[in-house]
């Protein structure tokens, strides 16, 4: 993970490529196996959030974090750093009994961070309440909403088919709704009465968008 300083306005005093004062921070972050960080983002204050994949049991988790201990042999993680890349706020495993995959994250102005992936376990923790709690096929997309401290899902739900999804991007809004991409191979994907378009093509994209509290789909289309 590096954060370098934004580059000089004026052209003409922009020197070419990377400048020795340009890196704020650089860390690893990672265990004794494969790491790969595959999305993230930045809140108001400077915090960076990151998710991917580990297949490190002793990826450096954080104590008091929602689940310091590997579940597979491939997790997704969330990693949120301070300001200057110092520490870390909290670090978690996210995942189940089979392959996790943490695609995407975005965070809201609470510095909650919701995350979009791919899982393949069917005891993801999925949350009371939230929209589909019960794994559907081969490998389901997943939406979950995780609180500042890092220590407790807001909630989390499946999202998918029969058989292959993956939630490959995400966005929210001032509400905190939050809205999903990604890839649909499942004809039964759950898509929403009078959506643009409610019938499987084969391989699909789709579009979907949750309501606050991860509960209901406000719509879900093809």
């Amino acid at each position: 993970i590096f954060h370098l300083l934004p580059p000089s306005p004026d052209p003409n005093t922009r020197a070419p490529g990377m400048e020795p004062g340009d890196l704020r921070y650089s860390t690893f972050l990672g265990g004794g196996s494969v790491d790969q960080g595959l999305a993230n983002a930045v809140d108001g204050s400077g915090n960076a959030y990151v998710t991917g994949i580990t297949a490190s049991s002793n990826f450096p988790t954080t104590p008091g974090a929602f689940d310091p201990s590997a579940n597979f042999w491939y997790d997704a993680f969330v990693a949120k750093l301070n300001p200057s890349g110092a520490s870390l706020v909290y670090a978690t495993f996210l995942g189940g009994n089979n392959r996790d995959f943490g695609w995407a994250i975005a965070v809201d102005s609470s510095a909650s961070a919701y995350l979009s992936g791919h899982t393949c376990s069917n005891d993801f923790p999925a949350t009371p309440g939230a929209l589909d709690t019960s794994a559907n096929g081969e490998g389901d997309a997943f939406v979950a909403m995780l609180e500042p401290t890092g220590s407790r899902l807001n909630y989390a739900t499946y999202l998918g088919g029969s058989t292959y999804d993956a939630g490959e991007g995400i966005a929210l809004d001032e509400s905190g709704s939050a809205y999903v991409t990604g890839f649909t191979g499942s004809g039964d994907f759950p898509a929403t009465p009078g959506a643009f378009d409610t019938s499987s093509s084969g391989n699909d994209a789709f579009a979907a968008k949750l309501n606050p509290g991860g509960s209901a789909l406000d719509y879900d289309t093809f």
